[in-house]
């Protein structure tokens, strides 16, 4: 028998994620790299629900039917977490935070394609891994602090 998923389908995904998410009282009060986890978790968990094997195969096409989606979490994700200081606000680098977001998605999401551990929990580790890793390289950091002590230093030395 023919699957007869469409784009559709794939976006009913994302929703349920969002929706999942956005109703749990706990989600609300989470900070930017909790969110992001908690939406890693519970998409998965939904693609798990779903026709997996179907968006395994097919993972261009579900990427693309849910990229516009995505990108308007990753911005706010991004905003919320500039706004409270846990990622820092830097010129120039700052438009590429949504591409880091975004691949650490999808390295995550090739990683569940692929994984074959006992109910994927080699995944949940991954999972971990890299939404640590995306936000430990946006938040204020030695590098934003030596560029903030030589900015100093050159306007102290005139």
């Amino acid at each position: 028998m023919e699957k007869n998923i469409t784009s559709q389908s794939f976006n009913t995904v994302l929703e349920n994620t969002l929706q999942t998410c956005n109703n749990d009282e706990q989600y609300q009060q989470y900070s930017s790299r909790e969110k992001m986890l908690a939406f890693m978790f519970t998409f998965l968990q939904q693609l798990n629900e779903s026709d997996a094997i179907y968006i395994q195969q097919n993972r261009l096409a579900f990427i693309k039917s849910i990229k516009v989606e995505l990108s308007v979490y990753f911005d706010e994700l991004i905003f919320n977490a500039t706004n409270s200081g846990e990622i820092q606000a830097r010129p120039f680098i700052a438009n590429y935070y949504q591409s880091i977001l975004n691949t650490a998605f999808l390295s995550v999401l090739n990683f569940w394609s692929n994984d074959k551990s006992d109910f994927k929990q080699n995944t949940d580790v991954m999972v971990e891994k890299t939404v640590h890793f995306a936000f430990d390289l946006l938040a204020p950091n030695a590098i934003d602090s030596g560029f903030d002590l030589v900015q100093s230093l050159f306007k102290l030395s005139k």
